[in-house]
């Protein structure tokens, strides 16, 4: 076994994945049935994982190919086609030589670039997007190189809704006008932001208007995280109470993320034939706070004061709406609504905050809520 069953990081084998069984039931079924796929939900609630572990099933792995492309972080069409090119050529490299080598072929506004790791002294590969690129043509290269594959290719684009944001005109027609003639893909649009994808997939002004079947993503059943979490700690001769584990859900308010993140550190705080406590669980939660509080201290050394002060508002109140409203304004002595909606789009922009469907105001990054609130108290 491993050393502890709350995977964090890379693959999660199948017995370590915390249920989302009719979910990926679901999700075969409409990658079998040719269907392309909008998968949303809120942030950290694990869209990527699931995607993940429906692509490692033998029945997916042996009959597709899977290629994951995150979008989080491109800003720009260029930014998307050399995240979609690279993941492409990754994935080729454990394939051997003649795949790469037919990748750049067909690809030909990016080429393998070489450097020399300073610890190991071995040749490192990686890809680059030639500066003067067209990047339509790139575009079309990647997918004509995928229309030709020996089995059928699922493509996940993550954060989908980025594009809307790109300085790019007419990306989603573009997209769409490649996707379209695809015979062997499918392809799920996965995202958080909840209202802009429903307009991009149900407005029929938009190009990708009934293109694919809607999924939402919800948190996984407290009673399912008790039973996950409560057989693991029995599988290694360790323990805890079900209350306890109700009471990790209820802190990490369901979020996929925050719940696997504490349990894990609560596991390794349990020695065996131990039983974890109310204690423990506080030092747990101290102890992911104290590790990010260096990256957290970075993230606000570049916010401004008027925007810090949204921002610790917020974080006091959980979730919030009417945060220009004048009993929101004086209880936490804010400038203006003007002020306020001006520091809103930025830490909207810098992803500190998020609005959900009911247009709640939030830091949905548990750990960094409660960050925020014990520096505020201090």
């Amino acid at each position: 076994m491993i050393n502890n069953p709350f995977i964090l990081i890379g693959d999660i084998p199948a017995p370590y994945f915390c249920d989302r069984i009719q979910e990926t039931a679901r999700l075969v079924k409409g990658i079998h049935g040719g269907e392309n796929i909008c998968l949303v939900s809120e942030r950290r609630m694990g869209k990527s994982r699931l995607v993940k572990h429906c692509s490692r099933l033998p029945e997916m792995a042996d009959n597709y190919y899977f290629f994951y492309v995150d979008l989080l972080h491109t800003s720009s069409l260029r930014d998307f086609a050399f995240a979609f090119g690279r993941c492409v050529f990754d994935a080729l490299q454990n394939k051997g030589e003649k795949f790469t080598r037919q990748f750049l072929a067909t690809v030909q506004s990016m080429t393998v670039t070489m450097s020399v790791d300073p610890l190991s002294m071995m040749p490192q590969f990686g890809l680059s997007l030639n500066p003067n690129a067209q990047i339509e043509y790139t575009f079309e290269s990647i997918f004509r190189y995928l229309e030709q594959a020996d089995k059928p290719c699922v493509i996940c684009f993550d954060e989908f809704q980025q594009i809307n944001k790109y300085p790019e005109k007419n990306v989603e027609a573009l997209l769409r006008s490649y996707i379209q003639h695809m015979t062997n893909a499918h392809f799920i649009f996965s995202g958080s932001e909840r209202h802009m994808l429903e307009e991009m997939f149900n407005a029929s002004a938009h190009p990708f208007y009934n293109s694919a079947s809607y999924m939402g993503l919800e948190a996984i059943p407290e009673d399912k995280y008790v039973e996950f979490v409560c057989y693991w700690f029995e599988q290694y001769n360790k323990h805890i109470d079900a209350g306890l584990v109700r009471l990790i859900y209820q802190i990490a308010e369901g979020n996929t993320y925050a719940m696997q993140r504490i349990s894990h550190e609560l596991f390794d705080l349990v020695g065996l034939n131990e039983t974890a406590d109310r204690q423990t669980l506080t030092q747990a939660v101290n102890n992911i706070v104290e590790e990010e509080t260096p990256r957290y201290a970075r993230l606000l050394s570049h916010v401004p004061e008027r925007q810090q002060n949204l921002l610790f508002a917020i974080a006091k109140e959980g979730r919030v709406q009417k945060i220009m409203s004048g009993p929101f304004l004086r209880k936490y002595r804010l400038l203006s609504s003007s002020a306020v909606q001006n520091a809103i789009k930025h830490l909207l922009e810098l992803d500190l905050v998020t609005l959900d469907d009911k247009k709640q105001y939030s830091v949905d990054d548990i750990f960094l809520r409660i960050y925020l609130n014990k520096i505020s108290e201090n």
